[in-house]
């Protein structure tokens, strides 16, 4: 999968036919994921394969022209490397105590979900534990990616800003929650309509993207009631986000508004959480 996506950034360069066609060369890397291994396996070669398109996407659309350098960096980077700093490599004493408390409960969280929960506590026990589970995946995830870009001299931009303090949907999933995503919907999928004076579309267009991405990822790592599943929660999301603007959710008092937001993701959350520890099971068994 890395060959095919370097050879598509080293194509994706220069006029608009050549990076079109950079985009046609990275697709045979979406079929990658079928032929290895496991769910866990799959999942991340599909998310590889779906980011690393969406990274192409970044160079189609960019103005300035990149070096082959350049191009296979920002193509292989899970942040947006044009939002990169260069600051001295230095090993962040407080990302990695970051990393090492939440993979500590990640795993944890996932023993009590898959093992434990069966045998004491049921399905309450084991989503909750799910939620739990992907919270501190989450954590883990941002904290590695700043511990290794300050290893490699660069300060990355912000993964996630305390998703839990939340005081709307929006405010969760635009502002707080995987921002990494985020910040490329907004770009490629809000932004442009947007500026045409349909903001609705735009979100309309970035929540569709989202589900596109979590069950592609799901569809090739589990069966079609976990992907169905997966497309639900998604769904469910965009549906909440469209009424809260209505119930003026912004102007509540702030313990309803954080209410609302933790239990607008909260409780559905077992159609999420479901697939990701049948995803991850394999860690703790």
């Amino acid at each position: 999968m890395l060959a095919i996506l370097v050879l598509a950034a080293l194509v994706t360069a220069g006029s608009p036919l050549r990076r079109a066609l950079g985009l046609l060369v990275a697709l045979p890397a979406f079929a990658v994921p079928f032929v290895a291994d496991g769910p866990m396996a799959r999942a991340f070669l599909a998310a590889a394969a779906f980011w690393g398109f969406a990274r192409l996407v970044d160079l189609v659309r960019e103005r300035r022209e990149f070096g082959p350098l350049r191009r296979v960096i920002h193509v292989l980077a899970i942040v947006d490397s044009r939002q990169c700093e260069r600051v001295p490599p230095s090993f962040d004493v407080a990302a990695w105590s970051r990393v090492a408390l939440a993979s500590v409960f990640m795993l944890l969280s996932l023993w009590t979900g898959v093992v434990l929960a069966p045998h004491h506590g049921g399905l309450p026990l084991r989503w909750l534990a799910g939620c739990v589970f992907v919270y501190c995946f989450a954590e883990t995830a941002a904290g590695l990616l700043h511990g290794l870009g300050r290893l490699l001299g660069a300060r990355v931009p912000p993964v996630h800003r305390h998703p839990i303090l939340a005081r709307s949907l929006r405010d969760f999933w635009g502002e707080r929650w995987n921002l990494v995503v985020n910040r490329w919907l907004r770009q490629h999928c809000f932004v442009p309509l947007a500026r045409r004076g349909r903001a609705g579309a735009g979100l309309a267009l970035a929540f569709a993207v989202s589900v596109v991405l979590h069950t592609w990822i799901i569809a090739a790592a589990l069966d079609l009631d976990m992907v169905l599943r997966t497309a639900a929660f998604f769904s469910l999301q965009g549906v909440l986000l469209a009424v809260e603007g209505p119930l003026r959710v912004r102007r509540w008092p702030l313990p309803a508004a954080r209410a609302w937001a933790l239990g607008g993701t909260i409780l559905p959350s077992p159609l999420f959480t479901e697939p990701m520890l049948r995803i991850f099971a394999e860690l703790v068994t």
